[in-house]
């Protein structure tokens, strides 16, 4: 399967199938809905984008913390692409993007079962596990080199 990989912003034509694609996966499964949520902080943020066939199959939130410091957030892949090697493919872009763009901190909040995946990508745990959106999760960071 092809990923076409890309940078877009809450203007873009795709963003409506991103918000589609971080109900199904992330939100629904809990009992809630994103559109109950804030989205204005979605303008100000990169969306790295995963798309075949001009269908988002996955997605990643970029929220700018900071000058050199980028918070990765709400990375979603469709599920029977999961365990397919295309959330690290959405991460390896995403960390290349933030290199290019000056960006050296990433941190991010790994829910529990994510926590391995994140692991395996060189992320480190900070602090103790805490709850967020009903669900155990954990503060991870990476410095890019």
């Amino acid at each position: 399967m092809q990923l076409d990989l890309s940078i877009i912003d809450y203007t873009s034509p795709l963003y409506p199938k991103v918000l589609e694609l971080r109900q199904a996966i992330l939100r629904a499964p809990l009992g809630l809905n994103l559109m109950d949520e804030d989205l204005d902080e979605d303008r100000d943020q990169y969306i790295v984008v995963g798309c075949n066939d001009d269908e988002v199959v996955a997605c990643l939130m970029l929220k700018i913390i900071s000058t050199d410091t980028i918070k990765f957030r709400q990375m979603a892949v469709s599920g029977p692409l999961q365990q397919h090697g295309f959330g690290s493919m959405l991460i390896h872009y995403a960390e290349n993007f933030c290199l290019l763009n000056g960006y050296r901190q990433i941190e991010l909040h790994a829910r529990n079962k994510a926590v391995p995946f994140y692991l395996q990508l060189d992320y480190k745990l900070i602090g103790e596990e805490f709850e967020e959106v009903g669900i155990p999760h954990y503060k991870m960071i990476k410095t890019l080199q």
